[in-house]
C-alpha cells in the first residue's frame, strides 16, 4: 500500500499546472457581441487589437462562442499580423472540441484560437511578434452568432494553450509523456525479458515488474479519477490505457517469474551434476 501511495503522488506531481498570463479582455458592455449572417458578405470583422502587447511566440485568444441556425460550415479566425512578414491564421474548422467548427446550433460553449510563432518553443528569442491581431466571423450562409469572455492569453515554454482550466495537461503533453512513457516502458520490458530468459538478476527483474505493475495500478486510479472530475479524453484515455497494458502484461509476468527461474536454477544444477 505504501509503494501504491507513492506512486499515486507521483502521478499526481506529474500534472502540469497551467501559468498563463493574460493580457487582454474584450468587453462587450452588458451583453455579448452577436453577428448575424450577412447576404453576399460571408467574413464578419468581430474586433480587432493593434498592438496586443504579445511578447512569448505562444499566444491564444479565448472566449465563449454561442450559434443558432448556422448553415454550412462556419467558423472563427484570428488572423496574426506581423507586419512585412506578413499576415498569419487560426481557424475553427475542427470536428470537435474548443477548435470546433460552428454548425447547426449550440448553447455557449469554450473556443480557443492558438498561434505558435517559433514552433511552440518561447525559448528562441528571434521569433517574431504581432503588431495586429483581428477576429473574425466567416459563415457561409444563414446563421446567428455571439461571442463573450473574449481574453488574449500568452504561455511560457511547456504550456500548451489547448489545455482548458482545471485539466489536468493538454494533449500536446499527453502526446509527449505517451511517446517518451511508453519507449521507456517498451525498453525496461525489453531488458526485464533478456534478463528473466536468461536466469540472471532475479531481484532487479522482480522488483522492476513489481514496480511496473504498480505504476500500472496508480495509472488506472488516475483515469478513473479523471473520468469521476470529468477531464477530458486527452487525459483519462492514455492514463486507463497504460495501467492495463501495464497490469495485464506486467501483472502475468510476475505470476511466472518465481517458476521460471527456479526451472532456470534446476537446470543449471543437473548440468553441473552432469
Amino acid at each position: 500500500m505504501k509503494i501504491l501511495s507513492v506512486a499515486l503522488s507521483l502521478l499526481l506531481l506529474s500534472i502540469s499546472l497551467q501559468a498563463e498570463e493574460r493580457l487582454g479582455t474584450v468587453t462587450f458592455a452588458e451583453e455579448p457581441l452577436t453577428a448575424t449572417a450577412v447576404p453576399g458578405e460571408q467574413r464578419q470583422l468581430l474586433l480587432e487589437l493593434p498592438d496586443p502587447g504579445v511578447t512569448l511566440p505562444v499566444y491564444a485568444l479565448k472566449g465563449m462562442v454561442r450559434y443558432d441556425g448556422v448553415q454550412g460550415d462556419g467558423f472563427l479566425q484570428l488572423d496574426s499580423h506581423f507586419g512585412d512578414a506578413g499576415t498569419f491564421f487560426t481557424k475553427t474548422l475542427a470536428a470537435a472540441g474548443p477548435l470546433g467548427k460552428l454548425s447547426g446550433s449550440s448553447d455557449w460553449r469554450p473556443f480557443v484560437l492558438p498561434f505558435y510563432a517559433n514552433s511552440g518553443d518561447p525559448a528562441d528569442g528571434t521569433a517574431p511578434l504581432p503588431d495586429k491581431l483581428t477576429l473574425s466571423l466567416v459563415l457561409p450562409g444563414a446563421g446567428t452568432v455571439s461571442i463573450r469572455d473574449v481574453g488574449l492569453y500568452q504561455y511560457a515554454s511547456g504550456e500548451d494553450p489547448m489545455q482548458a482550466a482545471g485539466q489536468w495537461f493538454g494533449d500536446r503533453s499527453a502526446g509527449l509523456l505517451g511517446g517518451i512513457g511508453g519507449a521507456l516502458i517498451g525498453l525496461w520490458g525489453a531488458l526485464i525479458g533478456v534478463l528473466s530468459s536468461r536466469g540472471k538478476a532475479r531481484l532487479f527483474v522482480v522488483a522492476s515488474v513489481n514496480v511496473l505493475v504498480v505504476i500500472g495500478v496508480a495509472s488506472l486510479v488516475g483515469g478513473v479519477v479523471a473520468i469521476a472530475t470529468a477531464q477530458p479524453y486527452a487525459v483519462y484515455f492514455p492514463l486507463l490505457l497504460v495501467g492495463i497494458i501495464l497490469v495485464a502484461v506486467f501483472g502475468k509476468m510476475r505470476g511466472k517469474l518465481s517458476a521460471q527461474y527456479e526451472q532456470l536454477e534446476l537446470k543449471k544444477m543437473q548440468s553441473m551434476d552432469a
